[in-house]
């Protein structure tokens, strides 16, 4: 499980966020561990049994009591309430405070999820594993989002900006490698933008469904426009050596691209002129499918060959009269 699928869990228009909000504002603290009982037994004393289905004013009711509230690990029914935890104290901790000592020892033990609601600052903190994640307000929630929104519309404009050029580059025969690098470094940096702007919209939940579709959009565009460059300049470049060392690069590391020339560079195939068989470029012609963009690759095998074709020529290769004129007024734009 990593840090988005649980955020997810304790996502904004779910039970146990609306236990965590109603905890809180009645100022309030709260233990958490969802496990099997069975697999905890040995470190719980006190108590009592629930066995009911999980709502939030019910986890919020019964942590008025000051002992732990364990809950079944599909999230489904609160099965104990006012258990008293003895983990492990060998186990190292960084917290201070019992109930958060408690909870990230009872995690690291039994490699499960534990939530901790601090009484005095109100914030709730997820032990899992080895791992810590303090979940955030919706107003806070709501400026990072912005934030990572206005950084990703950013570089997006600068994605299309530099797909401008690049077709009129390709239809030129003019590409170079410093092309295809700042397409491909602007890319990678929408992906980790993304990214972060994905983790808050995990813990946003139902609340960031219109930013989630704004996101896909954006992704998908530049997925799209990558994917038809790999598949034009495949001869030319390993792309599958090439996005596994890319993956590698962390974000400052992005930013110079002499780092993504090296990568390039290294795992280019050939010196020849960086010729694109079309994908890319017919992919824009509305008319045109994925079946008939394959056919028309096949037969003029690069986008110089098409480019010089005429109507008749794109007849004769089973190319339909309508298909036909469409693809010679989209490139006679240029």
């Amino acid at each position: 499980m990593d840090k988005k699928e649980v955020l997810k869990i304790f996502a904004y228009g779910g039970n146990l966020r609306n236990s965590i909000d109603k905890i809180s504002k009645a100022g309030r603290g709260g233990l958490f561990i969802f496990i099997d009982y069975k697999k905890i037994k040995k470190i719980c004393s006190g108590g009592f049994e629930i066995n009911d289905n999980l709502s939030g004013e019910k986890l919020a009711e019964l942590a008025k009591m000051d002992g732990a509230i364990i809950i079944d690990d599909k999230f489904e029914k609160v099965l104990f309430a006012n258990v008293l935890l003895t983990p492990d104290v060998k186990i190292p901790t960084n917290e201070t405070g019992t109930r958060h000592q408690t909870a990230e020892r009872t995690a690291k033990q039994f490699e499960t999820l534990v939530l901790a609601v601090s009484e005095r600052t109100k914030v709730a903190t997820i032990y899992y594993k080895n791992k810590k994640v303090q979940l955030s307000s919706l107003n806070e929630l709501f400026t990072k989002t912005g934030e990572a929104l206005k950084s990703l519309e950013k570089h997006e404009d600068i994605f299309h900006e530099l797909i401008k050029k690049f077709d009129v580059s390709e239809i030129l025969e003019l590409v170079t490698l410093e092309d295809i690098v700042l397409l491909f470094q602007r890319k990678k940096i929408i992906d980790i933008v993304a990214d972060i702007l994905s983790m808050f919209l995990a813990e946003l939940g139902k609340e960031g469904k219109l930013i989630q579709l704004q996101l896909k959009e954006s992704v998908n565009f530049s997925d799209r426009e990558t994917n038809l460059m790999i598949k034009d300049y495949e001869d030319y470049f390993d792309f599958s050596k090439i996005l596994s060392e890319l993956d590698e690069l962390q974000y400052d590391d992005v930013l110079d691209k002499e780092n993504l020339f090296k990568i390039f560079l290294n795992n280019r195939k050939n010196e020849n002129a960086l010729i694109p068989k079309g994908f890319r470029i017919l992919r824009n012609i509305p008319v045109l499918s994925i079946e008939d963009i394959d056919l028309i690759v096949s037969k003029f095998p690069t986008l110089k060959e098409l480019m010089i074709s005429n109507e008749e020529d794109l007849l004769k290769k089973g190319i339909s009269e309508r298909k036909a004129k469409s693809i010679k007024e989209y490139l006679l734009k240029f």
